[in-house]
């Protein structure tokens, strides 16, 4: 239920904090995505609070569904051979399945940081093209340009290694943090280092869907994820796009 309505606000809120700032047009675009990602967070922890202060917590109730859902799916022999867990019994496939959902839920924070920045992102645009024919407002510029604000890097690194100290701390709260500090790291500095690939592919005059699938290859493996976060720090650093010739404008 809790989840049911942080989803629909998540959709709704963009389209109800972001059109004042477009309309007045002070702060650039990603600058307004930024503020309407605040407010859905925002909301999304006062109904987490809300769900743990009225009884059972969101996370002890997913846990409990889990629960359920594993003993039903051990028990398919569909599922299990899908699994290529023919050999084990149904409390050991039950206990494995636990254990995926398990570390699936401790994200939840970042998943919805993760859906509000999409549907934010794609709300601007959806806006923007709207009051467009009202008159002249500022448009989401090629995501090439994009940058995160000064201060993010070393911002993602305190919450990762405060994140790293609680983990040592054994607590299931500890364990929560890490996985979503963690998680905060890596996508920052990927979604700067996508922005460093679509530039670099601008400038070659590749077509975008060849930078598109580029980085799609590169973030589904570890490898190719830890390269993805090491040029994303590089650029945020040292100002990768600006030694190709660009500006970034996402300040």
């Amino acid at each position: 239920m809790y989840l049911s309505v942080i989803f629909i606000l998540t959709i709704v809120i963009p389209f109800l904090v972001m059109p004042k700032h477009i309309r007045i047009g002070i702060l650039p675009p990603y600058r307004v995505v930024l503020l309407s990602m605040m407010g859905i967070c925002t909301m999304a922890a006062v109904i987490l609070m809300i769900a743990s202060f009225s009884g059972q917590g969101v996370y002890a109730q997913l846990l409990e569904a889990a629960e359920i859902a594993s003993d039903q799916m051990s028990s398919n022999p569909a599922l299990v051979e899908a699994f290529g867990a023919g050999g084990i019994s149904e409390a050991e496939m039950s206990k494995f399945l636990m254990q995926m959902y398990s570390k699936s839920f401790l994200l939840v924070p970042s998943g919805i940081l993760f859906m509000g920045a999409i549907t934010s992102y794609i709300a601007y645009i959806i806006l923007s093209r709207i009051m467009s024919k009202n008159g002249e407002v500022k448009k989401m510029p090629k995501y090439r340009e994009f940058t995160f604000p000064h201060g993010t890097a070393m911002a993602v690194m305190v919450m990762y290694l405060i994140g790293w100290i609680m983990l040592d701390s054994e607590a299931k709260m500890g364990e929560i943090i890490y996985a979503n500090f963690s998680t905060i790291f890596d996508l920052v500095f990927v979604l700067q280092a996508i922005a460093v690939v679509f530039m670099f592919f601008h400038f070659k005059k590749v077509p975008q869907v060849v930078s598109v699938i580029a980085c799609a290859c590169m973030c589904v493996s570890s490898f190719g994820k830890t390269f993805m976060v090491l040029l994303g720090m590089a650029d945020m650093f040292f100002g990768l796009r600006a030694r190709m010739g660009s500006r970034p404008s996402g300040r």
